[in-house]
This record gives C-alpha cells, structure tokens and sequence, in this order.
C-alpha cells in the first residue's frame, strides 16, 4: 500500500499508470484522503480529475459492500464536511437514514440541491423522505418538480398529501410532477387528475401514463373498481396504444365487468385495437 502523500503525488502526477494504479488501489487509503481527494477531483487537468473522483469511488465503493465495514463511517463523516456536487454522489452510496437530515440541510444551494436530491431519494429509510418533504416547502419553483419526482420513485405513501396539493397548483410543470409522483406512488385516496389542457404534449403522455399506473396499482391491490372505472376511460380515447393498454389492464382484472368493458373493441376499426381485444379475449375465455 502507498503511503498517504506517495498516492496523492501519484494521483496528481503526470504518469498516466501511476495515476491508473494509485486510483485503483485507493480502497486501502483511509479517511484521510477524502478532503485533497475532492480538490483534485476539480484539477482543470482531466487526467487528474479523473482520477480523484475514480479514487474517492472506489474508496466508497469497497467501504459500501458490508454495512458493518469500519471504514464507512469516517467515510461519511469526511465527505459530509466537504459539501461538493461529487460528495452527495458517493454520500448516495454509503449514507444512512441517520445522515438524512444533515443532507438535506444542503438543499438550499443551488449548485448542490441536484445532487442532494440524488442522493436523498437513495437512502432508505423515513428521514430521508422526511427530508424530502420537508424541502419541498422551501424550494424554488423550478426546483419542485425535481422533488416531486424523486416521492414518486420512491412511492412514498407520506408523500400523498404534498402531492395532492401540488397537483391543484396553478404551476402547470408543478402539477405535471405531482402527477406523476402519485401515479408511481399509487395508494388510493379521493383524487383528481389536472386537466391535460395546460400541457405540452409530452407531458399529456406523461400523466396519462400515470393515470395507468396508478390503474395497475389499484388493480394489483384488488381495488378493481378503481381500476376498471381508470381503464374505461382509456377505452374512449383515440390514440391505439392507449386503448391497448387498457385493455390489456382489464384483462388481468378478468372479472365481468373488465370482460364486458373489452367486447366492444373485439370489432373495432383499429386492426391493432381489434387484435390486442381478441388475444386478450381468448386469454379471458381460457381462466
């Protein structure tokens, strides 16, 4: 193992194998090197920043397997006095629940809240979601949205109530997010979806398809009524695709009213409508 400032000189240095075999054996460093690790990993020299941030990653990386390794915790504690936006990214790898809120306190800066979020969104546990909601309160619009997502991807059901409320907003991006964070999240509460009339047509495609998760979701949990009512609608729109998804998600409620839902479309003028009916039909008239 190199000794603390022969690995630093070596990730520094010019020697591009020096610099590959020094970054490659940074697992064996201790703590000590996170704090220059990180200056080096913004080096106007690419060879060099690359190496740093490959050093640190590999660090974090071999600490991370066991949760119980001694070297996590000086790890984190390290990387949680230098916040830059590298530093949440390997924070992502290693923190815990415990970590969250010290985390999240880096949320008001603009150049890291990206990348707090990143790494708020992967830490499992209830602080990390509490930190998230907690943050969307005093984020900037723009930002919002960001937040919103990383619920959504998380399906955090204590979630449900900020989405609700976002999705009345009058910020059509803000609504967007908060729409498809409950989709993703999908827990049945009394809701309304925005109207699509205020969005461009990628985000229209967007809530339609959370519209249809949160369709899947009731009907794995056996709400079919939900489901059923959902998928119906999607049965009167005039694109195929949404009319095939709908039918296929009623064909795995297969009970009678999903059965009658799908036989009008086993003649509709859509050939690919008309044909995803009927495979489904027949997979119906088999259970």
């Amino acid at each position: 193992m190199q000794d603390q400032s022969e690995f630093l000189k070596a990730i520094a240095g010019d020697d591009i194998e020096a610099r590959f075999n020094a970054w490659r054996g940074a697992a064996a460093q201790d703590s000590n090197v996170v704090a220059p690790l990180l200056g080096l990993a913004e080096s106007p020299k690419p060879g060099v920043a690359k190496a740093a941030a490959e050093a640190l990653t590999t660090m974090v990386h071999s600490a991370g397997q066991d949760p119980k390794d001694p070297r996590r915790a000086p790890l984190v504690k390290a990387l949680l006095l230098r916040p830059k936006p590298l530093t949440f990214r390997l924070l992502s790898l290693i923190a815990d629940d415990f970590h969250a809120p010290l985390i999240a306190h880096n949320l008001r800066s603009p150049e890291l809240r990206e990348e707090v979020v990143y790494c708020l969104e992967r830490i499992p546990g209830a602080a990390a979601e509490k930190a998230l909601i907690a943050g969307y309160a005093d984020a900037a619009n723009d930002f919002k949205p960001r937040i919103l997502a990383a619920l959504g991807h998380r399906k955090s059901a204590d979630a449900l109530p900020l989405c609700l409320e976002a999705m009345k907003s009058t910020n059509p991006d803000i609504a967007w997010a908060a729409s498809r964070a409950f989709g993703r999240i999908g827990k049945q509460v009394n809701h309304r979806f925005p109207s699509l009339d205020t969005w461009n047509e990628w985000q229209k495609t967007d809530v339609l398809d959370a519209q249809l998760r949160y369709a899947d979701s009731q009907a794995a949990s056996g709400n079919a009524v939900e489901a059923v009512n959902i998928y119906k609608q999607f049965l009167d729109r005039p694109e195929e695709h949404w009319q095939c998804a709908a039918i296929v998600g009623l064909g795995k409620i297969s009970n009678a009213e999903a059965a009658t839902a799908i036989y009008p479309k086993l003649k509709s003028p859509n050939r690919k409508v008309q044909i995803t009916a009927r495979q489904v039909w027949q997979e119906l008239a088999k259970a």
